[in-house]
């Protein structure tokens, strides 16, 4: 006795192949996207975490100029070596 396509399984349905296919060309179309969108989230936290730690030096690099002031041209020469660094690595995200 032959079955209705009605009642045949959804893999066995000729559109069902079809319907797989496009789900993989959907999701292959979407990995540029996501690799780009990954790339400017780690871009936006290095920068974030470089800038947090910039300012959080400045800040001790003026108050150690306020107890030592001999030191200044040390502390800032520390402060922006730093600056230069996290710059540095920073600008080798987008070369990536």
């Amino acid at each position: 006795m032959a079955r209705s396509e009605l009642t045949r399984s959804p893999s066995r349905l000729p559109y069902a192949a079809g319907g797989r296919r496009m789900d993989a060309a959907l999701r292959q179309a979407q990995v540029p996207g996501q690799l780009a969108a990954a790339s400017i989230e780690g871009a936006a936290f290095a920068a974030h975490v470089g800038l947090s730690h910039a300012a959080m030096l400045s800040a001790a690099e003026g108050r150690a100029i306020q107890y030592a002031p001999l030191g200044e041209a040390r502390y800032k020469a520390i402060a922006d070596t730093f600056a230069g660094v996290a710059c540095d690595r920073i600008s080798l995200l987008a070369h990536q």
